[in-house]
């Protein structure tokens, strides 16, 4: 079975108030698996802004949305990396929804960018939160962005971040959104275990200064380092192989053992 990662549209908020956000359409919210290869869809990511409170309510709010187009190319190495680049292009970014008694002041900066700490790729000012309008009419081609997330660390990592900042006070929202990555592909490791003569404790080949070489029959003069995942699970397929007293018939990937510091 091919190798396969996953990835989600998502948008992933952090505030002093507790308003809603989400995706249109949801269709793509939860975990897609795919193999390697190319990817796109078109979202809108949207959070709620309110003037009117504490406490902050969707009852007294409006609607801030980013419309967005993104496509990837997935790329798995051999350890299990999971390599992606991606291009996003924001199509547009509106305030739509007003509920309630939401005012206009104070206003908002919005600062999008790449991943939080950057530099912003789009910087916006609204002072009209109590009125459905455009804030930005592109589309607006982000420069393409790579990537690598490591195996077996359950890591994630979305495309886009916004700031939403309240001219002239502490309040903010951060919001991570767009495509989210997951790899959790087993992370690879050196298998087997030598047995240090000098204290008699088996000492992994997966540790600093370790190693797990062969010499391939097919050419003789050149070690190979040996790589595998799974073989604690039962995986298969990914040499250097063993075969299992409870099963001669197969060959199972071996095993991480032994004392690894």
């Amino acid at each position: 079975m091919a190798k396969q990662y996953k990835w989600k549209a998502d948008t992933t908020y952090q505030s002093d108030t507790s308003l809603s956000y989400g995706v249109i359409p949801t269709s793509h919210t939860g975990w897609q698996s795919a193999t390697a290869g190319s990817q796109s869809g078109t979202w809108e990511y949207w959070f709620r802004d309110a003037n009117v409170g504490p406490p902050w309510t969707d009852a007294n709010s409006s609607r801030v949305v980013v419309h967005t187009t993104e496509s990837w190319t997935a790329e798995i190495t051999s350890r299990n990396y999971l390599n992606i680049t991606i291009n996003s292009v924001i199509n547009s970014v509106r305030r739509d929804d007003v509920q309630g008694s939401n005012t206009d002041t104070p206003g908002r900066t919005i600062n999008i960018y790449r991943e939080q700490g950057g530099s912003p790729v789009l910087s916006l000012t609204d002072a009209q939160l109590a009125t459905s309008h455009v804030l930005y009419q592109g589309p607006l081609t982000l420069d393409s962005y790579s990537f690598t997330l490591a195996p077996g660390e359950s890591l994630q990592r979305s495309s886009l971040y916004l700031h939403n900042q309240t001219i002239g006070m502490t309040s903010y929202d951060d919001i991570w959104f767009g495509v989210l990555f997951l790899n959790d592909l087993p992370k690879d490791y050196r298998p087997g275990a030598t047995l240090n003569t000098n204290n008699s404790v088996w000492v992994s080949h997966n540790r600093t200064n370790g190693a797990c070489h062969v010499l391939p029959n097919t050419t003789g003069t050149n070690w190979h380092e040996c790589r595998t995942v799974g073989g604690d699970e039962g995986g298969q397929g990914n040499p250097p192989l063993i075969l299992h007293a409870a099963n001669a018939s197969s060959w199972y990937n071996q095993k991480l053992l032994g004392k690894q510091d």
